[in-house]
């Protein structure tokens, strides 16, 4: 492996030929969530929920970093004296680690006492060489799979490292090898990988651990990072990299935000949402995390301009920032919204909420699910997701991947539902892509703005020829307007209500947030009504 700072590298002898990672900071430097909490919506999430805003209290964390620097025993984890960890219960997995500045930092963020999964108790940490050899058992054979998860409640697994096992950042067969046994884990176990890019505005590099399908790479807010297709040598090049970005001046702070709101969210599934054993799964908690995310001026998935195929994009992502800026009020929002069935076809979908998500299954070839969704008043935005791993037989063996399609359709007034690709379909919105065909990335993305009011249908579709089982997830927010309070398209009398109800009080109806739900906020709703 190599460095995140590329001015200091020393070579090591392990099998993995990693090399040993600098520190950036001082491990008294603790971070804060506080200077990010407006970026990433966390404010927006603690006026809605207040006290019941989630921790992370019911999941563990596991941390990998690379050694910071020789030495035995190896200086791989954080500074466990430090008031911002007490009370958590750390347990080595990769033997007794001395403290490295670098985990520390990266700590802080992840599930310190003052970051948004302040609540998470137990960490598992992992020394990135022995995490490879011992954890996924990397070069032991196909009959030999990677170790379960200490714990089921483990979850989300940090990776503020990068490397690979060749020369020059370009990826070699063992770092397949261990890419796919990472999807095989994730896959099997539920589990979800954080990984931070490169730091610097290069083209993808490193391949260890940012070139996976399974778990989500991770980028900075500010664009200094490592981006565009994963190359040739890979496997699946063409893919997009990142698929999301985050506050922090260097991905190693980017890549556990990311983690510390997956953990809110698996632990929102786990402990409220619990009856639903598919609200866990790995797909449904990356498809909330990047249908939530915020869309900055700028962002954009190329779409077609005009004609035929007016909408529809190939390259679901922003080359630069992925599905664009972390969000963890609209990622709860998603998960809370609840699980809405897909229909077997478009006459048959009825009509569900506005911010929902599906787990599903397309077992073959040219299957389709459509889920239906009615907007009174227009709409600033839709972004849909839809996400699926790749599948192995063996941690091994070359994966499949199932070819999926996403498309968004309007229902007219004769109850037929039409695709809004092309030329006509434009009059219904005002910019973005309405179709998303991606024939390598196992992320589909819709992104639309000024979308008009009416009944719209979105669909998945799949192509190709791959036998491969199809389980996916689906993810959709419409923004709803600040009055919108109840979440389902329209500003009216159940809002009124709950606007009432919530009086001289905070929370969701704080429309205007100033701390006060009172006659500013009445009067914001009224303006909005209908």
């Amino acid at each position: 492996m190599r460095s995140r700072n590329p001015q200091r590298q020393s070579a090591r002898s392990a099998a993995q030929r990693v090399a040993s990672l600098r520190a950036a900071v001082a491990a008294a430097a603790l971070c804060s969530f506080s200077a990010f909490a407006d970026d990433i919506g966390y404010e927006e999430l603690v006026a809605r929920l207040g006290t019941a805003v989630p921790t992370g209290v019911g999941v563990r964390a596991a941390q990998c970093e690379a050694p910071e620097a020789a030495g035995s025993p190896a200086p791989y984890g954080p500074n466990q004296t430090l008031p911002e960890f007490s009370g958590k219960t750390f347990s080595a997995q990769s033997g007794t680690p001395a403290v490295s500045s670098h985990a520390t930092f990266v700590a802080g963020v992840y599930y310190g006492n003052n970051s948004i999964a302040r609540g998470v108790g137990t960490i598992y940490l992992y020394e990135a060489n022995n995490f490879l050899s011992s954890h996924l058992r990397y070069g032991q054979g196909s009959s030999v799979a990677p170790v379960a998860p200490p714990s089921v409640l483990m979850k989300v697994y940090n990776h503020s490292w990068i490397g690979g096992l060749g020369t020059g950042g370009a990826p070699v067969a063992g770092d397949l090898e261990i890419l796919r046994r990472a999807d095989f884990q994730m896959n099997r176990d539920d589990t979800l990988y954080c990984v931070g890019m490169n730091n610097g505005a290069t083209s993808v590099t490193y391949p260890l651990m940012a070139m996976g399908y399974n778990g989500i790479s991770v980028g900075r807010m500010d664009g200094e990072h490592s981006r565009g297709d994963v190359p040739a040598a890979a496997d699946g090049p063409g893919r997009m990299k990142p698929e999301i970005v985050a506050p922090g001046n260097a991905t190693s702070w980017a890549a556990p935000l990311v983690g510390a709101a997956a953990l809110l969210l698996y632990d929102t599934a786990l402990s409220t949402l619990p009856i639903n054993p598919n609200a866990d799964e790995t797909t449904v908690i990356k498809a909330c995390l990047l249908a939530g995310t915020t869309h900055r001026a700028g962002w954009t998935n190329n779409p077609v301009t005009s004609g035929a195929q007016r909408g529809s994009t190939v390259k679901p992502l922003d080359a630069v920032s992925g599905a664009d800026l972390l969000n963890i009020d609209r990622s709860h929002q998603i998960l809370t919204s609840g699980e809405f069935a897909g229909a077997t076809s478009a006459a048959a979908a009825v009509a569900g909420s506005i911010i929902g998500w599906d787990y599903e299954n397309l077992p073959a070839t040219n299957a389709t699910r459509f889920w239906r969704f009615t907007i009174s008043q227009s709409a600033p935005e839709l972004s849909v997701i839809a996400a699926w791993n790749r599948v192995a037989t063996t941690s091994i063996a070359v994966p499949q991947l199932a070819d999926l399609s996403l498309s968004l359709l309007r229902v007219g007034s004769d109850g037929i539902a039409v695709p809004l690709e092309g030329d006509a379909g434009a009059a219904f919105y005002g910019s973005g892509n309405v179709a998303s065909r991606s024939a390598v990335d196992n992320i589909e993305h819709l992104y639309v703005r000024d979308l008009a009011a009416g009944d719209y249908i979105i669909q998945v579709s799949r192509g190709g020829t791959s036998t491969a089982a199809a389980p996916f997830s689906l993810a959709w927010f419409v923004t709803p307007r600040a009055a919108d309070l109840n979440r389902d398209g329209a500003v009216g009398g159940l809002d009124l209500t709950i606007l009432l109800g919530g009086w001289g009080s905070t929370g969701i109806a704080d429309i205007n947030r100033d701390g006060t739900v009172d006659g500013s906020d009445l009067t914001i709703l009224l303006s909005s009504w209908g």
